[in-house]
């Protein structure tokens, strides 16, 4: 064998090894693509579920920041102030 032959050897084996890998890496990124895909509907069906607790949460942060809260919370620290 010269020369050509031992480089167009190298160059065919080392496109083999390249096709292999390419090969795997696509069909780990097909798993990896299914597995976000189940994850993002489960979370959505999650999500559906929770969102009244989320507009619950809404509105008792609204009520912290109204002025019947602060109010409230000055009254009673003046009650406690008065207690002692």
């Amino acid at each position: 064998m010269d020369f050509y032959q031992v480089c167009t050897l190298l160059a065919v084996v080392f496109f083999g090894g390249l096709v292999i890998v390419a090969v795997r890496a696509i069909l780990q990124i097909t798993k990896t693509a299914e597995a976000v895909e189940y994850l993002a509907l489960t979370t959505a069906e999650k999500v559906d579920k929770t969102q009244s607790t989320f507009e619950l949460l809404e509105k008792a942060a609204t009520f912290m920041d109204s002025g019947v809260y602060r109010t409230v919370a000055m009254g009673i620290d003046l009650v406690k102030r008065l207690r002692k």
